[in-house]
């Protein structure tokens, strides 16, 4: 910034390099976890769905996002609630706690994954192995992930997942 040279990033979603104070210099060409929280918050008002847990891996990008999408949800109106934090640990490559019991014992059924691509497979793999996914619970994951990866006989299953991601769009810096 001192040297006035600009750089860019495309895979950057931290809302907090889109202070142009602070990051005068800084472009990206991706949104800011922001823009998906706010996303996130519209398809919940759209299908009047009130509750969500959310699942985040424990680092920068996990709990940016996870804090991204409560800051949406209290800053709502309309009485957005998460009902469970749920922490992906990217040491051990597990669930902290009994994911089981962790989403059934909860009244919602509205899951938010929020994790790289590589851990979004291993958390879907537990959760098949838990059978904590469709049709009980409807997933909403931050990563595209191909799900050829996971046996043919899991595919009912996996039906109700959907995905919110970032995308490259034609304007950049657009909050």
């Amino acid at each position: 910034a001192e040297l006035g040279i600009p750089v860019i990033s495309h895979a950057s979603t931290d809302p907090g390099l889109s202070d142009r104070i602070a990051n005068p210099t800084f472009y990206r060409t991706i949104p800011s976890d922001n823009t998906a929280a706010l996303a996130i918050t519209q398809f919940f008002i759209q299908f009047n769905w009130t509750s969500t847990i959310i699942i985040y891996q424990n680092d920068e990008f996990g709990i940016g996002g996870a804090n991204s999408i409560s800051e949406a949800f209290n800053n709502n109106n309309n009485n957005l609630t998460i009902t469970e934090m749920i922490v992906f640990d990217t040491t051990t490559l597990s669930i902290r706690g009994d994911l089981k019991n962790l989403l059934t014992s909860s009244p919602t059924r509205i899951v938010i994954l929020w994790a790289e691509a590589s851990h979004t497979s291993l958390i879907l793999q537990n959760a098949l192995d838990c059978d904590v996914l469709g049709p009980q619970f409807t997933w909403i994951l931050s990563s595209n992930i191909p799900l050829d990866s996971f046996d043919k006989t899991s595919y009912p299953k996996l039906t109700g997942l959907l995905t919110v991601e970032p995308v490259v769009g034609n304007i950049i810096n657009a909050p």
